[in-house]
């Protein structure tokens, strides 16, 4: 009598397949040991042996040695930070807006930060009376400052030893390019990590059958994941980027410039302080191409 069950022998199947991933041995370099587990991963989630997020972060782990700091960051027109000589009020104001517990604080303007300030250091100040000398850098906390090609392995090792949540983002000039905090970090490996301070505002909403409204710094891989494309992801990291270099120029508030671009028209739809935000992202039909 045969006492394999079909689940059994799912089951069997899958281990095999999943030690396989992590076997190394026998491969000639790091490149086919990668190729390799693809093509392992890909065919256990064809199986249905492993689910999507699973195979998901399991990719996520192996791109993370080749991603960057500044491919990740905050881009410095977004992080929240208050200057060094801003009344108490405003600061803890803007602390309890943004919900954020840690923010960059800065000396005439971003390029120059002195020093992270921590919610829990103002408490103290919070109801009580305000020493007249107080500096907010009497309070602030020394900055992590990382070069933008720093790979994301080394960085979060570094955090982690160093016992900091976030470093700042620097050019090769010196200047502030944007911020990384350590769950930017987790979050490039196991995906988005949301709190109770979040906007759960989708980065994508539906306008028609065939027009969406993205955020402009939403990736390519979810238009094409959306649409059904084959936009090039390696050459643009977002909408935004692809639009950019297409243009040739950044548009002015008030302009709605188009790009169209293989089969996708991209509308823009939104543009703040110098920067794109939303657009409009159409399929365009076979016909009218």
């Amino acid at each position: 009598m045969n006492d394999d069950h079909p689940d059994k022998s799912n089951s069997k199947k899958g281990s095999s397949i999943l030690s396989r991933i992590f076997r190394y041995g026998d491969l000639d370099s790091p490149t086919d040991a990668e190729d390799e587990v693809m093509n392992m991963l890909n065919l256990c989630c064809e199986k249905g042996l492993i689910d999507h997020n699973c195979k998901v972060m399991i990719e996520n782990i192996f791109s993370f040695d080749d991603t960057t700091a500044g491919e990740i960051m905050t881009h410095r027109n977004d992080f929240v930070a208050c200057e060094d000589i801003e009344p108490l009020t405003s600061v803890v104001e803007k602390i309890i807006n943004s919900g954020y517990s840690r923010i960059p604080v800065y000396h005439y303007d971003t390029d120059n930060i002195v020093g992270i300030l921590y919610a829990k250091d103002l408490l103290k100040y919070v109801f009580c009376d305000v020493p007249k000398n107080f500096k907010l850098t009497d309070i602030t906390r020394e900055v992590f400052y990382v070069p933008s090609s720093k790979k994301c392995s080394e960085l979060f090792a570094e955090m982690v030893a160093d016992k900091t949540q976030i470093a700042i983002v620097v050019d090769e000039y010196g200047g502030t390019d944007g911020l990384v905090s350590l769950e930017d970090l987790i979050e490039a490996i196991m995906g988005k990590i949301q709190d109770e301070y979040d906007n759960e505002e989708e980065e994508v909403h539906k306008i028609t059958e065939k027009i969406f409204a993205f955020d402009a710094s939403a990736g390519l891989d979810e238009v094409n994941q959306l649409l059904g494309t084959d936009l090039p992801e390696e050459e643009y990291d977002t909408i935004a980027g692809l639009i950019l270099d297409k243009l040739g120029k950044i548009p002015t508030e008030g302009e709605r410039p188009v790009v169209e671009f293989e089969n996708v028209k991209f509308t823009v739809a939104k543009i703040e302080k110098r920067r794109i935000v939303k657009v409009l992202v159409e399929l365009i039909p076979q016909s009218q191409q």
